[in-house]
């Protein structure tokens, strides 16, 4: 084992460990755009593709940083400047994982940077702090408290603070906190730095959670409002002072907290908590102070795959009605919204919201082996049609998404293919489909499976 070093940190509480040591891993690779054999003239081509082995860890598989290293919930990468962050670990069945490493990738060319043991992480910001990436273990780990990632070195350091830590986050050049009891309703926030993480202020919020419901990635924060959404229940605070401006109970309300949305909205879903039947009864948005802005009648409930309105002057939908996202006011119903659904021999017949996707004022709509794309301002009907496919994406005019094998890009507009790509004939690996999308923008993604990140860029006229 790697010997450590403790130091006390002065005028502070926090104990600072300096831990394993990263590897760091120079390699020299040139980035040559190739087409993608059998794709559409149109399709980008294939920047570079870094596997998992490269993290140097046998039968590893990627993770996601924001949901820990403790279980495999799925690929993922955070982005930070140049960099993607993601995790390789290696699954124990379903049981913990039994090792993890942060790799980390240059986003231009697919080189490893450095490599860092990650064991027993809850969770990381998607922000850094003091050029580091900072992430938490759990309160029930040997050592709890937060794991910081130097982003040139990868070397890592333990800040044993906050013992019944629950979940953390960076956000305004600032730390924040929640520890506690979450089954017991005893949660305090806490803002300040990495050396003091309670120096700005601390004070109680009101949630509540089993253990078992995910938390440790629910701490969110923007420049003026934060929220801790778990347990069913919405919790908002302000963001500079941490006073609560509202916060919901799921069986004081009768409301289960669905999603956040643009315009500072909050989305549940309505019960009667009387009745025997867990089927909802209606839809509520509400606004940043927790007042109702505008109501559905009925149990349909959408559920988004992508939520990027162009902004607020695109309505929010609850059920068959679209809400102006500011006044409340109702603009116009389209009854393909809702579909009636018979259910089979697995599943009770039910009434189904069918949005799954807002694509800048463009929804799109899926229901009965048909997508259907709608004009969010006036309800019109743009295109139909008979494929289905499932949403990853919004870029500009267009969407990405995937299904029968295939990575497609559609015209939201339009809902024409502008082009079509086979993953297996991405990489040398036929059975890998990337069916994670990490980031981009103006025709370049970076998608991930559980053994491969690949960038996809647009191709030159000369590329071969």
């Amino acid at each position: 084992m790697n010997s450590s070093v403790q130091r006390a940190i002065a005028g502070a509480v926090a104990v600072v460990t300096v831990s394993a040591a990263a590897v760091v891993l120079m390699q020299d690779r040139s980035t040559t755009i190739k087409r993608i054999t059998d794709a559409s003239p149109a399709a980008p081509g294939v920047a570079w593709v870094t596997e998992v082995s490269a993290s140097g860890m046998d039968g590893a598989t990627f993770s996601d940083p924001r949901t820990g290293s403790m279980y495999p919930w799925g690929p993922g990468s955070i982005r930070i400047d140049d960099m993607l962050l993601t995790l390789a670990v290696t699954p124990e069945g379903d049981g913990m994982n039994s090792d993890a490493v942060i790799v980390a990738v240059d986003a231009a060319s697919g080189a490893v940077k450095w490599t860092s043991p990650a064991f027993e992480l809850a969770s990381c910001a998607e922000q850094p702090m003091d050029g580091m990436l900072v992430c938490h273990r759990p309160s029930y780990s040997e050592q709890p408290g937060l794991v910081t990632f130097d982003l040139t070195t990868g070397e890592s350091h333990t800040i044993e603070t906050a013992p019944e830590i629950v979940a953390a986050t960076v956000a305004n050049d600032r730390l924040y906190i929640a520890e506690g009891d979450l089954e017991g309703a005893q949660v305090t926030l806490h803002r300040g730095t990495l050396d003091d993480y309670d120096a700005d202020w601390s004070t109680p919020i009101a949630v509540s959670a089993g253990w078992e419901d995910p938390y440790a990635d629910r701490l969110l924060v923007g420049p003026e409002v934060g929220s801790f959404d778990v347990g069913g229940g919405f919790a908002t605070f302000d963001a500079q002072t941490g006073k609560e401006i509202w916060s919901t109970d799921i069986l004081d309300d009768c409301v289960i907290a669905q999603y956040r949305t643009a315009g500072d909205l909050a989305v549940a879903s309505d019960f009667d908590c009387d009745a025997t039947s867990s089927e909802t009864t209606g839809s509520t948005a509400s606004t940043r102070n927790g007042e109702e802005l505008a109501t559905y009648q009925g149990s349909a409930e959408h559920y988004l795959s992508i939520d990027e309105p162009t902004d607020s002057s695109v309505p929010v939908v609850l059920g068959d009605t679209a809400f102006d996202r500011t006044t409340g006011e109702e603009l116009w119903r389209n009854d393909l919204l809702v579909f009636d659904d018979p259910g089979d021999e697995w599943n009770e017949p039910r009434i189904r919201g069918t949005l799954v996707a807002v694509a800048g004022d463009i929804g799109i709509l899926r229901f009965d082996d048909n997508t259907v794309g709608i004009d969010l301002r006036t309800g019109g009907q743009l295109w139909s049609s008979a494929e289905t496919w499932t949403l990853m994406a919004h870029d500009r005019d267009s969407v990405l998404a995937y299904g029968g094998g295939e990575l497609v890009a559609l015209d939201s507009h339009t809902g024409l293919r502008l082009w079509t790509a086979e993953f297996a004939k991405m990489t040398s690996d036929a059975g890998t489909s990337f069916e994670t999308y990490v980031g981009g923008g103006d025709g370049t993604y970076v998608l991930q499976s559980g053994s491969m990140l690949v960038k996809l860029s647009p191709c030159r006229r000369d590329t071969g």
